[in-house]
């Protein structure tokens, strides 16, 4: 792309290029775009002026500091991940640069895989896959069934809003929690709980479903006392983050028979190590941080920033920006 002094500079790593082009042709900016290329690999990164907007595009959090460094001008940084737990928002917060993220990007996949969740608990798919593969047959314990089962959704964004509305056909009652009081629940919730008040209804919930983000307050939030206080033989969903449960707590649960099972998506320490105590469990599934995933997640994140930029080409402040202080 040819210099144009009146186009709108975006600072990006050199893999996004080819995404900043299909941007550039597709969409109707009131200025073309120009490539300010950023590569913390290169030794010395050399500051770069007036640069306004930075698209993280898979930088990796070190690499993305290093970069923050060298734009002294920088007032936007758009992650296309949801979470940003990862990041040192207090760099961003001091230097007034606002945050935006990708929230709800990948929620109809994320939702899709709470509903296969509850529906492998319920029919015991895991223990038939392995019969399957041991060439065993037998019947075992009666199937459970999603009509009338209480799931507890642990936050109400925009995955969660997405799954309660595709769990409303099979008949389940489902309470979620919220930071602050809401006119009207969404489509499929039946019961909104405010604050800490999820944790006196654990003992009715067959499912606790963690859509939480990964913030101070959330660290741990699924303890002992938590697990403790849930129905005996309830299942675990954790599609957000791993560090929001405290893993010996977890484990005790299901040693102890306190917890039916558990799907898992996400862990504190990733790839989960092969000495890891959860590998192996029949009623436990390791899945590798990919319930985002889908044929067209990569094409949603350029799109969602497409759409941001055009926002702040037309002097409107991006939208999903990250509150610095609640970390989400």
């Amino acid at each position: 792309m040819s210099r144009d002094d009146s186009a709108l500079v975006v600072a990006a790593p050199p893999w996004a290029a080819a995404q900043l082009k299909r941007i550039g042709e597709a969409r109707r900016l009131p200025t073309p775009i120009r490539h300010a290329v950023v590569d913390p690999r290169t030794p010395e990164m050399p500051e770069m002026q007036g640069i306004q907007v930075l698209w993280r595009y898979h930088l990796r959090p070190d690499q993305l500091a290093v970069v923050i460094d060298r734009l002294p001008h920088l007032t936007w940084v758009h992650s296309d991940y949801v979470g940003v737990d990862d990041l040192d928002l207090d760099m961003f917060a001091k230097r007034s640069i606002m945050l935006s993220n990708g929230a709800g990007v990948a929620s109809g996949p994320i939702a899709e895989w709470i509903v296969l969740s509850l529906l492998l608990a319920a029919k015991q798919l895991p223990r038939f896959v392995r019969q399957s593969d041991d060439k065993t047959w037998d019947v075992g314990a009666p199937l459970a069934e999603l009509t009338g089962a209480v799931v507890l959704m642990l936050g109400l964004g925009a995955i969660a809003t997405r799954a309660a509305a595709l769990l409303e056909p099979f008949g389940v009652e489902i309470q979620a929690s919220t930071r602050q009081p809401r006119h009207e629940p969404p489509r499929g919730v039946t019961k909104l709980l405010v604050g800490e008040e999820w944790r006196a209804n654990l003992h009715d919930a067959d499912f606790v479903v963690c859509t939480l983000p990964l913030t101070p307050d959330t660290a741990g939030i699924l303890d002992h006392a938590a697990f403790a206080a849930m129905k005996p033989g309830a299942w675990l969903v954790n599609v957000s983050r791993g560090a929001v449960i405290d893993d010996r707590a977890l484990l005790d649960a299901l040693d102890e028979g306190r917890v039916g099972g558990a799907v898992l998506d996400a862990f504190a320490d990733e790839p989960l190590p092969p000495a890891n105590p959860l590998w192996g469990r029949p009623n436990v599934l390791v899945l590798p941080h990919v319930t985002w995933s889908s044929a067209h997640t990569l094409d949603d994140f350029t799109w969602r920033f497409a759409a941001q930029l055009e926002r702040f080409a037309g002097g409107m402040a991006p939208a999903d920006l990250v509150d610095l202080t609640a970390g989400y």
